[in-house]
């Protein structure tokens, strides 16, 4: 048969048990400061949305302090963060807890759902290569569930040759 890697669903859960590894082994993820601090000039909501989840941020290596009316100043990310636009990154992250906020899962938002969309993003901002194929997969096997997503969708499928002969009428 054959199966197929959706590499944007591996990236997801890497990232999403590196977190948690991190947080549950030091308390904090390991992070890289920017040379160059993002300032993201927000509207007020999400300004505030944003400073008062600073601890989740903090704990998954993300920097954040408030700089004034609306802008929020981010000066690291976490170091095995490879995204190419951290602006957009960070922009998507906030308005998903915008999204979040005053919902049930905004009202329970715990480190883990934090985690979980921080990974949705990075996964689905790093570049995927088949140079990188090998690497990813040993990375996903060594997780804990590799074969789902945060949320539950598939890393891997599998067509069995029986389904492939009838996908092409033998």
């Amino acid at each position: 048969g054959a199966v197929l890697l959706d590499p944007v669903a591996a990236r997801e859960r890497i990232v999403y048990e590196q977190l948690l590894m991190a947080s549950a082994e030091e308390g904090v993820v390991a992070s890289q400061g920017l040379l160059v601090p993002e300032l993201l000039e927000l509207e007020a909501v999400d300004a505030d949305i944003v400073i008062r989840h600073a601890n989740h941020f903090a704990d998954a290596g993300i920097q954040v302090e408030a700089f004034g009316g609306s802008t929020v100043k981010v000066s690291s990310v976490p170091s095995f963060l490879k995204v190419s636009d951290v602006r957009a990154f960070l922009l998507e992250l906030v308005d998903e807890l915008h999204e979040t906020v005053g919902t049930r899962k905004g009202k329970a938002m715990a480190y883990e759902a934090f985690a979980q969309g921080l990974a949705r993003r990075v996964g689905k901002h790093e570049a995927c290569s088949t140079d990188h194929a090998d690497a990813l997969l040993t990375a996903m096997f060594a997780c804990d569930l590799p074969y789902c997503t945060p949320d539950g969708r598939p890393t891997l499928i599998h067509i069995s040759l029986n389904e492939l002969d009838r996908k092409f009428g033998k």
